[in-house]
């Protein structure tokens, strides 16, 4: 469908029928949604000792797994300070100008991923996790054979808040147990898939199970278009509405000076053809038609004009315009006269 062909008031209807029926628009985004994934936070009654190192090091992990899904478009959420960072150099003059970063450049997000994680280790009592314990050295004893991991995860819209899915993800796995005896300074510590043993052991397997379970379960989430698009679109239509606006009033502003645009027959060079004293200042243009009239004029006895009056003789059609005056064609059966009048129409 051609927007340009229908009628100004039509089209404007149009295009907010399309907005609210969620037909694409000329220009409208069609990319990714724009998903960040925040550390996850964990229950202190059930784990102690265990951020940010665990936190940040599932938070890798989900962002490795959620990106191969084709869903979103994840952003950087853990290393946003050395991104600003990078950016407060080149303002310092640390970066060349043509190298430097400039604010104002990040992309927005629609939709925040959010876990916490409610059990991690062995099920029973007993588990030793001091080795999670930022900057300590422990070690992480988990004698027992069976190991969980629970995290309880949203996915929620930036925007308005709106939480549009819940889930909890379990992975359950038996066998040997993780030791970590190295100091964990709060940036993934050793929890991840870079870690061979890590991943190796029972927890690692368990962890990995309830990762692929978030993933299986967002995979499935219908993601509406966030709030933030929907309002960047609702403000799309509102500025082509209000460009639409003001062309018709323009038009209609134009218009009416050429409906009371009055000029005169300046010359008859031949037959069919008239020098008119209205053009481009009036918003004339060639190809434009404009109404003729005979001026019959009543003087006195001294020869002055005392009374005009305008008789419809034809119309003129606009070959060339300059800005003060054109030369039309006229075909009507009367003889045009210098003096007659032209009006808009």
């Amino acid at each position: 469908m051609r927007y340009a062909r229908l009628k100004p008031m039509k089209r404007n209807l149009l295009l907010l029928a399309a907005f609210l029926a969620g037909w694409p628009l000329h220009g409208q985004d069609s990319s990714l949604p724009t998903l960040i994934v925040k550390p996850l936070d964990g229950d202190l009654s059930q784990v102690q000792g265990w951020q940010p190192a665990l936190g940040e090091g599932l938070a890798e992990m989900l962002v490795t797994d959620l990106s191969r899904l084709n869903k979103f478009e994840l952003l950087e959420s853990s290393a946003l300070k050395d991104l600003k960072d990078e950016i407060d150099m080149g303002d310092a003059g640390y970066v060349g100008k043509e190298e430097k970063v400039d604010k104002g450049g990040w992309k927005g997000a629609d939709f925040l991923f959010y876990g916490k994680v409610t059990r991690f280790g062995s099920n029973t009592k007993g588990a030793d996790l001091s080795g999670f314990v930022p900057r300590s050295v422990g070690s992480l004893g988990v004698e027992r054979t069976k190991n969980d991991v629970q995290i309880d995860w949203r996915l929620t819209d930036i925007a308005t808040r709106r939480i549009l899915k819940t889930g909890r993800a379990i992975g359950t796995h038996t066998g040997v147990g993780f030791n970590v005896g190295a100091n964990v300074q709060g940036s993934g510590g050793l929890i991840g898939y870079h870690n061979q043993d890590f991943m190796n052991s029972a927890l690692g397997k368990a962890t990995v199970l309830a990762v692929s379970n978030i993933v299986a379960q967002v995979a499935a989430v219908s993601v509406p278009a966030s709030g933030r698009r929907q309002a960047k679109e609702k403000a799309a239509v509102q500025q082509i509405v209000e460009q639409q606006k003001a062309v018709e009033q323009a038009t209609a502003a134009q218009q009416e000076v050429r409906q009371s645009a009055r000029g005169k027959v300046l010359a008859v060079p031949s037959k069919g053809v008239l020098i008119i004293s209205l053009g481009s200042n009036q918003g004339f243009k060639p190809g434009d038609k404009l109404r003729l009239l005979e001026s019959i004029l009543t003087k006195d006895d001294q020869g002055n004009t005392v009374f005009e009056e305008e008789k419809e003789a034809g119309e003129v059609v606009l070959q060339a315009v300059q800005e003060d005056r054109s030369k039309a064609a006229y075909e009507g059966s009367q003889e045009a006269r210098i003096g007659w009048i032209v009006r808009g129409k």
